[in-house]
């Protein structure tokens, strides 16, 4: 299965609604978001895709590095052996970044590589990977920016609500007293019955985040609290973690899987939320997912419905997958609910073609 040829996209996709959290307050919204795709074909003439994503730039140093430095030492190297490809990269692109960007368009290439795996097995990624379920609790986020008003919130929910979806997440950390406003109204206009989780995306300090964290678990009832306070601040983490009987969830800013061990060791975090496309793609996401399972972490990965779907769907210990759909309009094919949970696409592999309508809209020169 010899790799043949590498080929890099750069796109720019559209995000309707538009995006705005606490960590982006001085951006304001944000309407695109900066995307590179990766397709890599073998001499037998299967492709493999893969993408990964930035929100604050970086999309031409991404695309540089996927040219200019990975794509040349992975060609002729079998497409099979991602242990060893993943290894090759590691040690060439140690003095450059061993996470960050380099980590970032390497997850694009691991993610093709077991496109090119299922598609070579003539299976599902989620049959490939243990085939526990055929579909799984997946809750909204995309429905709930901070621009967005509790009327609007509650309006693009509602469709999705209708269907029996696990719940819905929503962003706080702006500013500690219209979160506690506007969160009492949302609970009040979805019922006490409606799964709700909260992400302050970092912005809360830890005092403010204990506060938070009371008023969220004895007067709201969430699921979660996600990213209280900064990624740094692990003890902070800690301490969190201690005082409050709400989970803590955090981890899509965590570049490797040391980082992940490094606060699991430290009980701060009781719900471990890998990006895949930020950790190393497929291949270090399921090494993490089985060390979570050995300390019985449940996983419910950061965004990336089109990938955490077969994930989630292939092992256990995925418990949710987070539905936001930037990336629909790039593929031909689409990860879909069926009774309020979400189902993987039926093809070999990811299950996915790319556009070419979009490839060309979106391009980025």
């Amino acid at each position: 299965m010899q790799i043949q040829e590498i080929k890099f996209s750069l796109l720019s996709i559209p995000t309707n609604p538009a995006r705005s959290s606490a960590a982006e307050i001085a951006s304001g919204r944000s309407d695109k978001i900066t995307t590179l795709v990766v397709r890599i074909k073998t001499k037998s003439g299967i492709e493999g895709i893969g993408f990964a994503y930035s929100l604050q730039g970086g999309g031409k140093a991404m695309l540089a590095l996927g040219q200019e430095d990975l794509a040349p030492i992975l060609i002729n190297e079998n497409a099979l052996d991602n242990e060893k490809l993943a290894a090759k990269v590691y040690w060439r692109t140690q003095t450059i970044g061993r996470t960050g960007l380099v980590q970032q368009v390497y997850s694009a290439i691991d993610i093709a590589l077991w496109d090119i795996k299922g598609k070579a097995a003539n299976l599902p990624l989620h049959k490939l990977l243990g085939g526990f379920r055929d579909s799984i609790p997946a809750y909204i986020s995309h429905t709930g920016w901070l621009w967005m008003s509790v009327g609007q919130i509650i309006d693009l929910s509602k469709p999705y609500l209708d269907q029996g979806v696990m719940g819905l997440k929503v962003k706080v950390g702006a500013n500690p007293q219209s979160d506690i406003e506007r969160i009492e109204n949302l609970r009040e206009a979805l019922g006490a019955e409606i799964w709700l989780a909260v992400d302050a995306n970092e912005r809360y300090d830890t005092g403010t985040a204990l506060a938070m964290g009371n008023f969220f678990q004895d007067e709201i009832g969430v699921g979660w609290f996600e990213e209280p306070i900064s990624c740094e601040n692990i003890k902070g983490h800690t301490y969190l973690a201690n005082k409050l009987d709400i989970p803590i969830a955090a981890g899509e800013m965590l570049f490797s899987r040391e980082e992940f061990h490094n606060y699991v060791e430290k009980s701060a975090l009781d719900i471990a939320q890998p990006d895949i496309t930020r950790l190393g793609g497929i291949t270090n996401t399921l090494k993490l997912i089985h060390y979570c399972e050995s300390q019985n972490i449940p996983v419910s990965p950061h965004l990336l419905p089109e990938l955490a779907v077969q994930i989630g769907c292939g092992l256990a210990q995925v418990t949710s997958v987070e539905y936001m759909p930037w990336f629909e309009q790039l593929f031909n094919e689409y990860p879909k609910f069926k009774a309020g949970k979400l189902t993987p696409p039926d093809g070999p592999g990811l299950g996915l073609s790319l556009s070419e309508k979009a490839l060309h809209e979106f391009s980025v020169t």
